[in-house]
């Protein structure tokens, strides 16, 4: 069994919204987890900061419309990379077995009930 270290935890939970500290996401985060686990969800950050970089050169060269005789459109390319980010989120969460509180793919908040 393997277990991530405080700042992979850190990174989970900004990551998946969770601004205000929980104690019972914080005690999930730092359980024992497979190797396989481990590695994916590593994986999966790396796969994250991949889709960060692919938006923000979108956004510094969303002005481009056609290279190599291609059409360019900024709108799907955007749309692909934020379903792929928000894929890999939901993947995460499942895997870390702990809700995705704020999808920043998606501005989409998760209602929280205290009852």
């Amino acid at each position: 069994m393997a277990q991530f270290t405080l700042s992979q935890v850190e990174t989970f939970e900004r990551l998946l919204g969770y601004s205000i500290l929980s104690d019972v996401v914080r005690n999930q985060l730092t359980s024992n987890y497979t190797q396989t686990v481990v590695d994916r969800a590593l994986e999966i950050i790396t796969e994250l900061e991949n889709v960060d970089l692919l938006l923000k050169e979108a956004r510094e060269t969303s002005y481009v419309t056609e290279s190599r005789g291609a059409k360019l459109s900024y709108s799907q390319h955007i749309r692909h990379m934020k379903s792929e980010g928000s894929r890999l989120l939901q993947e995460l969460a499942y895997i870390l077995k702990i809700d995705v509180i704020f999808n920043r793919y998606l501005n989409k908040k998760k209602p929280l009930s205290y009852w």
